[in-house]
């Protein structure tokens, strides 16, 4: 086929295009004016003005123009040259700082990182207004005016005055400039005034105070901790904001400092980009500072230390270095749940819900992150369809991450300056590196929270036992007066709260033997189900190969052998947690320790076959407890299911699961290989509701501590070396000697 025609055009669009641009990529008024702002800060300007005036008049675009609403950014920068005007600024999407970063030209004379690089920041101008006077100078040259009237691009904005007919091509639109010599209105050495009218939007109250908010989060604040990670923040550039020309100023208060200051828990590190974090982390109560340094993709050492990260599960099976490249970050925390009243007031609990985590590059804020609202970890997400011990509270943490155009490079804004773009999943490493920190500061705030309630629970023992002392005291100190009627009536008290504290562990002993029943038929009916699709999957296939006359009665045999098999497994696990109910604890009988445990071993066969040894076989020593055989059970189920769980949470290649009983003594050792107990954790492990496990509920140790405190025995964790027979997790129960 021949080509009859050929030619070729270049893209012309319609002038409403600018239109269009602006309103798709500037999200709203206040992120206009931010990056106006930013405009001054990389023009190397020391300060700018924010000015509105007439606000009053919005929406009368007939008045004179010196009576008309105006949006005023003024800068004392490096100011335009008529030739960066008309080859950089008429220019949208122009490379010129781009090209300036390549060549490594990104700072400017006071040292300052060059944030813009598309070259479309400018459209925040037509978000805000759609008539523009904008003046430059620059040092040692004239002042360059230009004229711009975005209703000239779009006919859409018709009114009496402007009738627009057709929608022209954007080459057809000109803007005006002027060269003034004298300046009709910089009066100074260098810089730029950007006057916008015929405004687009209505500003109230509320939008002032918004802004203000956001200009002071605009300048960084004043972070001592980030000294230590070797980041040096400029304060060089100020912003004053003023409404009919009257200097706006905000009734709050609080600042970051107050923050700093009074933080519960602080963690100030780094992570670089082979995934190596270093951290030192403070608690103020109970007073603690840990140092650490590790790998985050090193299994056993977060295993050791009783990490179990979502953020590095994400990313672990990348293979490569994290896009994001290093960063660093200083987090700040609160127990907002149980507020220390020493320490936060109610204008700080304001302030800490209303600043999350920053993210800053060179020094500058990027947008929307730390604004109210915005869980850009999904914290509070995560919290509700993960596990909520897992993460701290969106609401609790404050603080920010430090990254830079040079160790970042693809970290960048998104076009609409709202995020960053997760340029070939670049910010999802970011994200994921962040949270997983987070994930490591909650665990150690969670140890320092547990430390704070086992003290307080001492002091409630401590309580009832004085209320004890002090009754007998004043028994006594009664009789000898003789006074029976104070008597009685204190021995009614006495009797009334020991009654009530009676019945409240009643109830509480029935709690436990629910919570422990209910985590063992949760593992049971798991294990159960599995077999029982299993079984109808082959039973499926099975009635298929008989219609289709297509199987053999021998074979029909093996499947009904094999169904046989897998029934007995049910029953089997139904049989163990059978004793573990009520009805059936009441039944007291001598019940065999190795029997028991053989039983509980074979419980967790999927998770034991194969995968982890043990020396059950091996053991030819055994006694027996006169107590309920669902006691024992539940016990050793709880024990051995969290040898399992940090054994494979530790990824040792050769697993262990020993135990040891001594006859004598009347003693069991339950031994892993495992990553053991942290030494810090272990005062606390056998409290309620205290878990290092990622889904853990903190229930299991302490049931198993109850139901033996209920036999008059014992549990312990072993810490000396020469008393554990091996390296991880060593429990060791003692038995009550029976009698004769």
């Amino acid at each position: 086929m021949s080509v009859i025609e050929k030619d070729s055009m270049p893209f012309k669009p319609y002038a409403r295009l600018m239109n269009i641009l602006g309103d798709q990529l500037i999200t709203d008024k206040i992120v206009a004016v931010i990056e106006l702002l930013k405009n001054c800060y990389d023009a190397d300007s020391p300060s700018a003005e924010v000015r509105f005036g007439n606000m009053c008049n919005i929406g009368f675009n007939d008045l004179p123009l010196d009576q008309q609403a105006y949006i005023e950014i003024r800068d004392f920068g490096t100011g335009m040259t008529l030739q960066t005007i008309k080859n950089v600024w008429l220019r949208p999407a122009t490379p010129d700082k781009l090209n300036k970063k390549k060549q490594k030209l990104s700072k400017t004379s006071r040292g300052r990182v060059i944030q813009g690089e598309k070259g479309i920041g400018r459209f925040a101008i037509h978000k805000l207004g759609e008539k523009i006077e904008l003046y430059t100078k620059a040092k040692g040259d004239n002042e360059i005016k230009l004229l711009m009237d975005f209703s000239d691009y779009d006919p859409d904005n018709i009114n009496l005055f402007n009738q627009k007919t057709s929608y022209k091509l954007l080459e057809d639109v000109k803007n005006v400039w002027y060269v003034n010599n004298p300046p009709e209105l910089l009066k100074y050495e260098s810089g730029t005034i950007i006057r916008i009218y015929h405004l687009r939007e209505h500003w109230k109250d509320i939008d002032y105070k918004n802004l203000y908010k956001n200009i002071q989060r605009l300048i960084p604040p004043i972070d001592k901790n980030a000294d230590s990670l070797g980041i040096k923040i400029q304060r060089d550039f100020n912003i004053s904001m003023f409404v009919d020309d009257v200097l706006f100023t905000s009734e709050d208060v609080m600042t970051f400092d107050d923050v700093i200051d009074r933080a519960q828990f602080i963690m100030i590190g780094a992570i670089d980009n082979n995934y190596n974090i270093k951290f030192k982390y403070t608690s103020k109560l109970p007073q603690r500072i840990l140092n650490e340094n590790f790998n985050l993709m090193d299994n056993n050492a977060l295993s050791q230390r009783g990490y179990s990260l979502t953020g590095i599960k994400e990313i672990e099976n990348y293979g490569r270095k994290p896009l994001c490249g290093p960063f660093s970050f200083t987090f700040y925390a609160f127990d907002l749940k149980k507020p220390d009243r020493t320490i936060l007031n109610d204008d700080l609990k304001r302030f800490i819900k209303d600043n999350f985590v920053y993210v800053l590059r060179d020094g500058v804020r990027v947008y929307p992150y730390g604004e109210k609202g915005v869980d850009w970890l999904d914290l509070d997400k995560k919290r509700s369809t993960i596990k909520a011990g897992q993460f701290i509270s969106y609401n609790d943490l404050t603080g920010f991450v430090y990254i830079s155009q040079e160790d970042n490079p693809q970290l960048r804004d998104a076009s609409n300056r709202q995020g960053i773009v997760n340029t070939d999943g670049a910010f999802d490493d970011f994200r994921n590196l962040v949270t997983a920190a987070t994930e490591i500061f909650n665990a150690e705030i969670k140890i320092d929270k547990y430390k704070v309630e086992l003290q307080q629970k001492k002091h409630f023992h401590q309580t009832k036992s004085a209320l004890s002392s002090s009754y007998e005291e004043m028994k006594n100190q009664l009789s000898r007066i003789n006074d029976k009627d104070s008597l009685a009536a204190a021995t009614k008290f006495i009797s009334t709260y020991d009654k009530h504290l009676a019945l409240v562990e009643e109830r509480m002993r029935t709690v436990e033997d629910l919570a422990g029943l209910g985590m063992a038929v949760e593992k049971s009916s798991h294990d159960t189900l599995r077999l029982i699709i299993l079984m109808r999957e082959n039973i499926k296939g099975i009635i298929r190969s008989i219609k289709m006359k297509s199987i053999s009665i021998e074979n029909i045999i093996d499947f009904m052998s094999e169904l046989d098999g897998n029934l007995m497994l049910v029953y089997d696990d139904l049989q163990l947690i059978q004793p573990l109910f009520k009805i059936q604890r009441k039944a007291i009988k001598n019940v065999s320790i190795l029997a028991s445990i053989k039983k509980v071993v074979k419980y967790f066969r999927y998770e034991i076959n194969d995968k982890i040894k043990t020396n059950i076989n091996e053991i030819a020593t055994d006694f027996t407890v006169s107590t309920n055989e669902g006691a024992i059970l539940q016990v050793l189920i709880n024990l051995i299911d969290n040898s399992i769980y940090w054994l494979h949470e530790s990824k040792e290649k050769d697993k262990k699961l020993f135990f040891k009983i001594n006859q004598l003594e009347r003693t069991i050792i339950i031994a892993d290989n495992g990553c053991g107990v942290r030494e810090d954790v272990a005062p606390f492990i056998f409290e309620e509701f205290v878990s290092m496990k990622a889904d853990g509920r903190g229930l299991g140790l302490y049931i198993v501590k109850e139901l033996l405190y209920r036999m008059n025995s014992e549990i312990y964790l072993l810490n000396n070396s020469n008393d554990k027979i091996l390296s991880g997790a060593n429990f060791i129960i003692k038995f009550k000697q029976e009698e004769a």
